[in-house]
């Protein structure tokens, strides 16, 4: 339960970003209808504390402004609960700006015949129209398709504008939409996982959508990924393209349970001023005895988007020997992916996580950061880090999970990209499952645990107190909220219970860390589902996805 710290309350939180606490009524909630698909949505006005732009914020350093006022706005996923309407609802995004009069709270809602569409299971935020704003891309991965009746997934795309998000002008995709490929099938899991980046090189941010779930063939839960690109009038189906690793320029071969697409990252890493593709499959060969498992591909971006050549690959079981240690073993590799220039040589770094390695312990957890070249990636070129990595706090326990949720950018601002870690399975004192964030800075030669930072909640600074259950770390981004310096971290704990909370449901809290020259900076605030609650909804599980440029499964 989140302990109470003197002067500090979840005002503060928001006046930190500009805000105030959300008014308690609204207008009745509009629903916006896209090919048989519906939406919720409901705008509370909200009184704003003034903010002084930023001229580096002004300079492109923002991640998910909306509004274009310089700032990211933070848009979080939360599950729905005494919600007054009629309709059954099936997840929700709340969207708190910066400096804009408002609180947006959209909901999916499920038909009668259906068994929940997980909206908000993943989030991500691009530039698809090239307008400035950046747009929000909210996956349902177990959407029904009403054409043929099964809970196949979806993305909705909600474009940004100088008021906000505007959701009148949202638009839909599944496997059934013209143009793109593949069809929809029960548990594709379309919308699971999200990444956004221009890999075209048209200005114009693109969509990459993961479907680990797809069958290839008779080869059940192969995993395959889709790529919607933008334009001047936003993502369009025209040209979308498939991945699957049957395909001859795809690395590998698809086999039953690879889950590949599970989770996935843009950002240029072969320096030819295309972004590139990074696509995990964790599950390639499990249970086949090889010293590891998981991989993951690097597709290249060409100016006809995803090139037919040059991909590269990189498998858990041919980096055992860079773990250093005989009884580490990489699992799960490509679990969570994240792109980024930790040495500053120009070239993105491939940052993945195998939260399910052997580190000795069952799922302990680890990371790799496969440099960036101009041919690719390789086994042969990769630093693996762990929590018995000199430098990084804390020892590898059973199920802690190291590596599960990933985010990238430079925090110091030292131009070198940084790397934020969270672990939500770290057991701390007795209280299991609490959860903890590692920082590991960027330097000229490369990752290292020198100078890294960990934070968990018993943290002197740290709202809420480490309770077994807390999932801190569970979902995360770096993102910019003072336009100042180097970017901020914000962290989930989605299984936070609140004083108030219903039995056997936790409320969820966000906390923030300030960038600083030597890393993160604590701060004594945070929110969480009770502070939004209004009339017609009380957020619960809030912050199981942050929206950044990429994100999706896993929960916690």
């Amino acid at each position: 339960m989140r302990r109470s710290i003197a002067g500090v309350s979840a005002l503060a939180f928001l006046a930190s970003l500009g805000l105030s606490a959300p008014a308690r009524a609204a207008d009745e909630p509009r629903t916006i209808k896209r090919d048989g698909h519906s939406l919720l949505h409901q705008r509370v006005p909200q009184e704003k504390a003034a903010k002084k732009k930023s001229a580096k914020a002004a300079a492109g350093l923002t991640r998910s402004d909306f509004d274009g006022d310089g700032y990211d706005d933070l848009a979080a996923s939360s599950n729905a609960y005494q919600y007054t309407g009629p309709e059954q609802l099936d997840g929700m995004v709340v969207i708190q700006y910066s400096t804009a009069p408002q609180v947006d709270y959209v909901y999916g809602v499920d038909p009668p015949d259906g068994d929940g569409g997980n909206f908000g299971d993943a989030l991500a935020t691009g530039d698809f129209n090239g307008d400035g704003y950046d747009d929000l891309a909210v996956g349902a991965p177990n959407e029904l398709d009403w054409l043929n009746g099964t809970q196949a997934g979806a993305v909705w795309v909600v474009p940004g504008s100088s008021n906000g998000l505007a959701f009148e002008l949202s638009t839909y995709f599944d496997q059934s939409s013209p143009g793109v490929p593949g069809g929809s099938e029960n548990r594709d899991w379309f919308g699971s996982a999200l990444a956004t980046g221009d890999l075209n090189g048209d200005g114009n941010d693109d969509l990459a959508i993961g479907a680990y779930g797809e069958a290839i063939g008779s080869k059940t839960s192969a995993g395959s990924v889709t790529l919607l690109y933008g334009s001047a009038s936003g993502l369009t189906d025209s040209g979308a393209q498939d991945l699957y690793q049957d395909q001859g320029h795809v690395p590998g071969g698809s086999e039953t349970n690879d889950n590949f697409g599970y989770s996935l990252a843009i950002g240029d890493v072969t320096g030819d001023g295309y972004a590139d593709l990074a696509v995990g499959a964790p599950r390639e060969n499990e249970n086949t005895g090889d010293p590891g498992s998981g991989t993951v591909n690097l597709m290249r971006g060409s100016a006809s988007g995803i090139s037919t050549t040059g991909a590269t690959s990189a498998d858990g079981w041919a980096i055992k020997s860079a773990t250093g240690t005989a009884d580490t073993t990489a699992r799960t590799l490509g679990t969570a992916l994240a792109i980024g220039d930790v040495n500053g040589d120009g070239l993105g770094d491939v940052i993945t996580g195998a939260p399910g390695s052997q580190t000795p312990h069952t799922n302990g957890g680890l990371i790799a950061a496969f440099t960036g070249r101009t041919n690719g990636i390789a086994s042969s070129a990769v630093v693996v880090i762990g929590q018995r990595t000199a430098g990084v706090s804390g020892e590898p326990e059973t199920g802690d999970r190291f590596g599960a949720t990933l985010s990238t950018g430079d925090v110091t601002g030292d131009g070198l990209a940084d790397v934020l870690v969270g672990a939500p399975g770290e057991a701390i004192g007795s209280a299991t499952g609490a959860g903890v964030i590692t920082l590991l800075k960027g330097t000229s030669g490369g990752l290292t645990g020198d100078g890294s930072q960990s934070f968990d909640q018993n943290h002197e600074v740290v709202p809420g107190g480490s309770e077994a259950g807390d999932r801190f770390g569970g979902s995360l981004a770096l993102l910019n909220w003072d336009g100042l310096g180097g970017l901020d971290a914000v962290v989930a704990a989605a299984g936070e219970a609140v004083g108030g909370d219903p039995s056997g449901r936790a409320s969820g809290s966000i906390s923030v860390f300030q960038d600083s020259s030597s890393g993160l900076v604590p701060q004594a605030i945070s929110v969480n589902g009770q502070d939004l609650q209004a009339d017609f909804v009380w957020p619960l599980d809030y912050g199981f996805e942050i929206a950044g440029p990429q994100g999706g499964v896993p929960r916690g």
